[in-house]
């Protein structure tokens, strides 16, 4: 693994400052990260008990209440998947928290598999009937698994000290034109840049330690490319900053951010259960070509050796 202490050799202009951190858009990398970079172990105790007890205490009770609308969303994943493999097959999910993507996917004929280091997350997709290890997963996680069809990764490359390294294990467990799917925050958008620069609202986005890495469409591409993979896909979701700009401001008021989600989600269900899914990925996909939506997802084929 890389030797995170070497993050002295990192360069780029630094965007924002914030808790004794930088985050510059690095040129030795291709993305935007902090600096100095945790340590993997101080990053270990975190996710193993923070995350899901004291920094995300109501991620199972929102997800319980967001089920309809989660469930349409996985589908569409898993179905975009299922097109570009031309089927099911045995499908790997990093960092699969509660277990809900799992679980459609297992009720689609994926055979599954998740590693979550949060042991009351691992916990409870178990209780659900789960193939769950709580662990991370390291260069010996990845030796003891087999090779699979697709890699799952959501809302995990931000975190992480050298998603590089992520990806070549990823590489290592993936068979041949194996597909890799990463899903991560799409920051540093032109809207988060509206309302920081030009509205003097703080750049919520900027969340260290948590957040280590700070990616869009193209330097999640570009990564991806660097490592082995050819990108064939991508998707955005609804940019919920726009609600910034029409005067909700969820950030100061939890509340409100969930009423703004409930409308996020009201829209796509009503357009995919009235059969104008078509029309909701028109919508998005200029959504994407503005550089607009909150997180994106990049799926991506391993070549045939890493070039």
């Amino acid at each position: 693994m890389s030797d995170v202490k070497s993050w002295k050799e990192h360069k780029g202009a630094v965007l924002h400052s914030m808790d004794d951190f930088d985050v510059i858009d690095c040129t030795t990398c291709g993305f935007k990260h902090i600096i100095p970079i945790p340590s993997e172990d101080e990053l270990r105790e975190i996710y193993k008990h923070d995350y899901h007890v004291k920094d995300k205490p109501l991620m199972l009770e929102h997800q319980l209440e967001d089920k309809e609308w989660l469930e349409s969303v996985n589908d569409a994943r898993l179905a975009t998947l299922e097109k570009i493999l031309g089927g099911t097959g045995k499908f790997l999910d990093i960092g699969s928290g509660n277990g809900f993507l799992l679980g459609q996917a297992q009720k689609r004929g994926w055979t599954v598999k998740g590693i979550e280091p949060s042991d009351k997350a691992a916990d409870y997709s178990c209780s659900q009937g789960l193939d769950v290890a709580c662990s991370v997963f390291d260069k010996e996680c990845a030796d003891s698994l087999e090779l699979f069809d697709v890699v799952h990764l959501g809302d995990v490359m931000e975190h992480l000290p050298s998603p590089q390294d992520m990806l070549d294990l990823c590489n290592q467990v993936l068979r041949p034109g194996g597909l890799i799917a990463v899903g991560v925050p799409n920051e540093y958008t032109p809207i988060q840049k509206i309302l920081n620069e030009d509205m003097d609202v703080r750049p919520w986005w900027v969340a260290p330690p948590h957040h280590l890495n700070y990616f869009d469409k193209e330097s999640l591409e570009g990564l991806l490319s660097r490592v082995g993979f050819t990108p064939c896909h991508s998707d955005i979701s609804f940019p919920m900053e726009l609600f910034l700009l029409m005067g909700k401001n969820y950030l100061d008021d939890p509340k409100l951010g969930r009423e703004c989600h409930a409308m996020r989600k009201e829209l796509e269900l009503k357009l995919t259960k009235s059969g104008n899914k078509d029309f909701l990925d028109k919508l998005y996909s200029c959504f994407a070509e503005a550089g607009m939506g909150r997180t994106v997802l990049v799926i991506a084929q391993k070549n045939s050796e890493k070039e």
